[in-house]
């Protein structure tokens, strides 16, 4: 959400006409959200093991962490700006940072969604979504007074009921068309109640795995070691089997890779 946040902030800092006092606060809350990724990208670095392996892989996350305070101190400097400005290098850069942060954002989202399958759900709410306004359509279009006229009427009349927003400036007004619209508000409360559910244990259970095999690992060859001397011969040899797993582990190139989970 931060990168998505972060996003929108460079599209207002080179879209619009700001203030000195709106584009400071702007550049506030960017240099809070790039702080905070930065934080996140160095957990995760450490927790791989292998923390400047790890940003390299990872090296558009890095790009992602500009702050926006320096496009204003480099367009601020008269001849660097200008020379720069030249090379149209503020649009490259603009369009690298969004890039980058476009990135992580996608990554994220495509892991919560594959680990909850809320790719399913999406796809039945996109299916009653796109039924109810075909629906809405062919039954009210041909009703003097029925203010759905147009397939985006209908459109925005299916997704309002859907979602349970229900604005009422749009309505069905024969019979079919009410009847459609009350299959789409159970099927909408539905719907949003298994996305909220699946959601929430997608979460939790991602919160839950993030490192304890291995703290548990770490702890049975600590002790295994500080008493190896009296370890028997089968006993060191799975002892060394183990640490011979755990080190190929680490220098697998995926073991490095931008994943968003700690272990």
């Amino acid at each position: 959400m931060l990168a998505t946040a972060s996003i929108c902030l460079i599209l207002v800092e080179h879209f619009v006409a700001l203030e000195f006092a709106e584009l400071f606060a702007v550049m506030a809350v960017d240099g809070v959200i790039v702080v905070v990724l930065l934080v996140d990208l160095l957990r995760r670095a450490k927790a791989s093991g292998n923390a400047p392996r790890y940003v390299l892989s990872c090296w558009y996350e890095a790009v992602a962490l500009l702050p926006l305070a320096l496009f204003y101190f480099l367009e601020t400097q008269t001849y660097i700006g200008a020379v720069l400005r030249g090379f149209r290098f503020f649009r490259l850069l603009r369009l690298a940072i969004a890039a980058a942060r476009t990135a992580r954002t996608i990554q994220r989202v495509s892991q919560v969604i594959i680990r909850s399958r809320l790719a399913y759900l999406l796809a039945v709410s996109a299916a009653f979504i796109f039924v109810g306004t075909l629906s809405a359509y062919i039954l009210e279009v041909d009703v003097p007074e029925s203010k759905i006229r147009d397939l985006g009427d209908a459109f925005w009349w299916s997704l309002a009921t859907v979602t349970t927003v229900g604005y009422g400036d749009v309505v069905p007004v024969t019979l079919g068309g009410r009847i459609i619209g009350s299959i789409l508000m159970v099927t909408g409360i539905a719907v949003i109640g298994v996305f909220i559910s699946t959601l929430g244990s997608t979460l939790l259970s991602t919160a839950r795995t993030t490192s304890p095999i291995t703290s548990e690992v770490k702890d049975i060859i600590k002790n295994k070691l500080d008493v190896l001397e009296t370890l028997s011969e089968d006993e060191v040899n799975k002892l060394i089997e183990l640490i011979k797993t755990l080190h190929s582990m680490g220098n697998n190139p995926k073991s490095f890779g931008c994943e968003f989970s700690e272990g």
